[in-house]
């Protein structure tokens, strides 16, 4: 027997993108809600804090829609994110939210859920293959912010100011387009030089790495923007290495909004970072499924891309406290 269809609304905020509205996708594929209702969670990584917050919101989510939550740890592996989506597809799931390692790979799978009548939500990173909707930041705006951000804090620096870029790993779809952001937004102030844009790889060590690299070639540094979290976090492990702030030396800015970066700057040691939602995406990206099952349009903040848009914003000492973790 098939359970009643649960159709729950898209909040305001997630279908907001600065500027635009959101427009009505039509001519969707006919979906079909299996009997126990179950959401199925494809995860990129676990151990870091962003992900864990995405598939809390998924989950809260899900158990408010009636359903369960079958979760799937990538483990940063594209074999992993590839076998565990066939695997929760053939736990007999309804809906299926990815949150890639590789979007490359997602087609197959998308192709294996619409097989199964399952509509597939994307959750941040990138999205390829005829998915249903992809959630996710606004990722550009946040480079932006991160660049204005900057250039205000360090406007009474004379001279030239040298800035460095740490980046997310080659591919990285928001990678490229948060960096592209700061890039731009740089270009436009002839006293700031971007003196380098370098791989962090996403991790703590990376950003450490660069960032005592670039310490030694540029010893003149007075901006670093990483493109996530962990980075920032190593960024700052490198500078007080070398016996400098990331407040008052060289200012520090990182993005996601993760916990352990939310306490640097608490802490007076960095500067700020662009807060994501990743628990509000998550609880959105379940939205979208449920509307998808109910046989009811989505409204995208770019139906050209299917893609629902996050609003991101600057955390700084000023108002981390609003976003510092309930001990």
């Amino acid at each position: 027997m098939r359970a009643t269809v649960r159709s729950v609304t898209i909040t305001a905020a997630a279908c907001l993108v600065l500027g635009a509205s959101p427009v009505v996708a039509q001519d969707q594929m006919t979906f079909e809600q299996k009997d126990p209702l179950k959401v199925g969670y494809s995860v990129y990584d676990m151990q870091q804090p962003y992900w864990q917050e995405y598939a809390r919101g998924v989950q809260e989510a899900a158990e408010a829609a009636g359903a369960e939550f079958v979760l799937s740890d990538q483990k940063s592996s594209q074999e992993t994110q590839v076998s565990g989506s066939l695997d929760l597809i053939n736990q007999g799931i309804s809906a299926l939210v990815i949150s890639p390692v590789q979007p490359a790979a997602l087609p197959a799978s998308i192709d294996a859920a619409h097989e199964a009548k399952i509509p597939v939500i994307i959750g941040d990173v990138g999205a390829e293959g005829d998915y249903d909707a992809f959630v996710l930041s606004d990722n550009y705006e946040g480079g932006v912010l991160a660049a204005q951000y900057m250039v205000e804090q360090l406007a009474d620096v004379e001279g030239t100011k040298e800035v460095l870029s740490i980046l997310l790993h080659p591919g990285s779809a928001v990678g490229e387009v948060r960096a592209a952001g700061f890039r731009d937004e740089m270009a436009k102030h002839d006293d700031f030089e971007l003196v380098a844009e370098l791989n962090g790889n996403d991790t703590v060590e990376g950003g450490f790495e660069v960032t005592r690299d670039t310490l030694v070639t540029n010893p003149n540094l007075v901006g670093i923007y990483a493109t996530n979290d962990p980075e920032a976090i190593g960024a700052n492990q490198a500078l007080k290495q070398a016996g400098k702030s990331g407040v008052d030396d060289v200012l520090l800015v990182g993005f996601n909004g993760d916990a352990p970066a939310l306490e640097l700057i608490a802490a007076g040691e960095m500067a700020a970072t662009i807060r994501q939602d990743p628990y509000g995406q998550g609880k959105a990206a379940v939205e979208a499924a449920m509307t998808l099952l109910a046989g009811e349009p989505i409204e995208y903040s770019d139906p050209a891309t299917k893609s629902i848009y996050f609003p991101v914003e600057v955390v700084t000492a000023d108002n981390v406290d609003m976003y510092m973790p309930a001990e």
